[in-house]
């Protein structure tokens, strides 16, 4: 009888929650989709004839909850204008496929200025601006490769100390007197297809240059004196780029171990491209929101809310629409070097 009674009560309670539950639709909202545009004026001395073609591409935000893919802008016309010492050379971009607008014949130049002018089918036109500031040098040894002695053990490498006797990359470049310079980091990598070779497999280990291209690769440097980071700031002599900076190509993917990052035959390429200001601040503000809440434990409940990033791409004329992403020019520079001067193998 009382196994009975607990039946009859479980079935009870099941009738009474079943009748509670009430099916909500909940319309979060799509949000107003903005266009996105992303691209880059690119001096490169190693590349004069331009063969390399610098690209803007032209897309649409989606919803937070959309898993599509963001639409490409197939239909507008862009404009790229050398606007230097008050002379205008334009050149109209042609469409490339899947929202890519290339220039044709602007071969971008040291100390250029550049306005860019998107005309969409709706009639808005939007307008940007930025200029191609001085690089960086290298010095003949820029990227040279060494192994760690006794003397050098109270020096970090990216993560902590380096064993004695570990080898390392280190980037030797300095940045000119004057005037407050801001530089992008890219590295890349083209390992050594031996056997023997523990970072090379056959599914990510492809004979051409691989880019470390995750966000938290993503290394800047700021020109400051004395703390103060503004485009005034101004140094009164030539200073290298800081320690951590000048290690910080020593990664290994999907490893936090410290242990040399190359192989010997492997090829290590940086490009320092020269960014204004306003660019930096754009990819710091990009960066951090990237990676915001991403460090485990309750970093995610305290981390700040999501926001657009500020762009320089801005309405032109009774144009009110607003525009993401952000029109850059840059000065590049690039070294490379092969590792062949230390033990592998060594502990």
């Amino acid at each position: 009888m009382k196994i009975n009674n607990i039946i009859y009560f479980i079935i009870f309670l099941t009738l009474i929650f079943t009748s509670c539950v009430e099916k909500l639709d909940l319309d979060a909202g799509q949000g107003e989709s903005q266009y996105v545009v992303e691209g880059t004026i690119v001096y490169d001395p190693l590349d004069p004839n331009k063969l390399i073609k610098d690209t803007i591409k032209i897309s649409k935000s989606i919803g937070y909850l959309d898993n599509g893919k963001a639409p490409f802008v197939n239909d507008a016309t862009v404009l790229i204008i050398d606007s230097t010492a008050g002379s205008f050379f334009v050149d109209t971009c042609v469409f490339k496929g899947n929202g890519n607008y290339v220039p044709t014949k602007l071969i971008p130049q040291p100390n250029h200025s550049y306005l860019m002018l998107i005309r969409f089918s709706t009639g808005d036109t939007v307008i940007s601006f930025s200029k191609i500031n001085r690089p960086c040098f290298f010095p003949n040894d820029s990227l040279y490769t060494t192994v760690l002695n006794d003397e050098s053990l109270g020096r970090n490498g990216p993560g902590g100390p380096l064993k004695s006797g570990w080898g390392y990359v280190e980037l030797r470049a300095t940045d000119p007197a004057g005037l407050g310079d801001s530089y992008k980091l890219k590295f890349s990598v083209k390992r050594n297809p031996v056997n023997t070779n523990p970072y090379f497999t056959e599914s990510n280990g492809f004979t051409g240059w691989s880019y470390y291209n995750r966000i938290d690769n993503l290394t800047l440097v700021s020109e400051s004196t004395n703390g103060d980071n503004s485009p005034n700031a101004n140094l009164p002599q030539e200073a290298p780029f800081n320690f951590p900076v000048a290690r910080a190509i020593n990664v290994v993917e999907d490893d936090i171990s410290l242990r040399p990052a190359y192989y010997p035959g492997d090829s290590i390429k940086v490009e320092v491209y020269s960014i204004t200001r306003e660019n930096l601040f754009f990819y710091v503000r990009l960066k951090t929101e990237l990676t915001n809440g991403t460090g485990g434990g309750f970093s995610g409940l305290f981390a700040t809310p999501v926001s657009n990033i500020p762009s320089n791409i801005f309405a032109y004329g009774n144009s009110k629409i607003k525009v993401l992403g952000w029109f850059g020019a840059a000065h590049k520079i690039t070294a490379t070097t092969k590792m062949t001067n230390f033990d592998f193998n060594k502990k």
